[in-house]
Formats: structure tokens, sequence, C-alpha cells
């Protein structure tokens, strides 16, 4: 089986519909999305959709909660803050209901999927490098861990105890794995193209894949929404 996952989409419904190309281009057999389906973007709605279309595997992420006010937007910066409230007003009732009820950690087995990190995770702590996979693999069981968040994607296997960056390819049968598998519609590695991570289980095969997606009409929406236009100029940067 191939399985897309996906995370940190925000709105973006341009650098969705590009994934989600890949992914069938790719022959993905099933979706799962760590969360963060709204959020700064301009097209919360329409992200929704396509999620719920996709799967019914979803988890809640933390500009989720915030648009249904599960989350105080204290620590929010005053962009994410102002994207959040604008997202709260465009929901329904039924969205709201939806988002409300996600849960946070999906445990498959071998493999345990998150938004944030393993080991609170409704505390939103951040994955950025190996010294953090480090530590959330100790914490956990599972050979395989998902997260996102960060919005900076990588993967790192875990061998004696050490713990290394690896590039796509063969999963070796000894290692554990984390996956940060980046963000959709927003990259703050550098890189402005989606990101996803896509894991063949039968091939033994793990990997990140870039999409080019209409960056420009996803910041002229930001724009007309009348949301912070640094928003839509860092799309541009892949920051």
């Amino acid at each position: 089986m191939r399985l897309a996952v996906i995370s940190d989409i925000h709105g973006n419904r341009e650098a969705l519909a590009a994934v989600i190309a890949a992914g069938r281009t790719r022959g993905v057999d099933a979706w799962l999305c760590l969360g963060d389906i709204v959020g700064y973007g301009a097209d919360p709605r329409a992200c929704l959709d396509a999620v719920r279309e996709l799967t019914d595997a979803v988890l809640l992420g933390n500009h989720d909660a915030a648009a249904v006010g599960l989350q105080d937007l204290e620590n929010f910066n005053p962009y994410a803050r102002r994207a959040a409230e604008w997202t709260a007003e465009q929901l329904d009732d039924a969205e709201r209901h939806y988002l409300a009820a996600l849960p946070l950690v999906l445990d498959e087995g071998d493999a345990l999927f998150v938004h944030a990190e393993p080991i609170r995770p409704a505390e939103w702590g951040y994955i950025f490098d190996l010294a953090d996979a480090q530590t959330a693999l100790a914490a956990t069981e599972q050979r395989f861990c998902f997260v996102g968040h960060s919005h900076i994607p990588f993967l790192c296997a875990e061998e004696a105890g050490d713990v290394a960056r690896v590039d796509a390819g063969p999963v070796r049968s000894r290692a554990r794995y984390l996956a940060n598998v980046g963000s959709v519609g927003q990259p703050r590695d550098g890189d402005p193209r989606a990101c996803f991570a896509l894991w063949d289980r039968a091939a033994g095969t793990l990997e990140l894949v870039r999409c080019p997606y209409a960056v420009a009409a996803a910041q002229d929406k930001i724009i007309a929404a009348g949301l912070p236009s640094f928003l839509a100029e860092r799309l541009a940067r892949g920051q």
C-alpha cells in the first residue's frame, strides 16, 4: 500500500490540489492528514472539503484547534492570530464540529502519527532537528513516527541509539524512522514547493515529495481576503 502523509495545508487550495494530483500520479492508495487544514490561507472550507473526500484519517492541528476555540490565541503571532480569527468567521457549525472532534494522535500498530510531537501532543511542541527527533523516538515504541507542525521536512533513522538524517529510499530492516512531512501549504525550508511524505509499505520505501503549484494564485486570494500581506509574500520564499 502506498500511503501519502500530508500536513499543514493551511487553507492553500492550490498547493493541496497539486499534492493530490502528484499523489494520484504516483499511485497513492490511501491518504492521512496530520492536521492544520486551515489557518493562514484563504480557502479553509475548500481545503476541508477536499481532505474529507480524501480520507477519514485526519488529526487535529493547533490552527484547526484555534479556529474552533480549542486553542488560546495568546501564543500566536499577530499574523497567525488574525488568520485564525478570520478563518473562524468562515466556518459553519458542521465544519467547526468536524474539526473539534478530530483526535491528536493516531496509532496504527508499527506507526504513530501526530501533528506536533508525540510526548505531549496537546502542548504543540516542535520537531525541528535530530535532537528533537531523537527525544521523540526515545519516547515512542512504534517503528515509524510521522509528524508535521514545524513546516521543516526531513527524514531520519535511528539505529543502535544513533539518529541520523537519511535520504529517500529503502527502509533499513533494523532502523526506526521519524519523518517530518513538512507542509503542503506553507513550506518554511526555503523551498516554496508543497511537500508531503510517500510511504510505500509493500516496497519498503519512504520519501519526501515536492510539488510546484500556482503560488501567485494562492497569494492573490490571501490579499483579496484582507489577510496580512506577509502571509502571501512568504509563500514565494518558502518561509
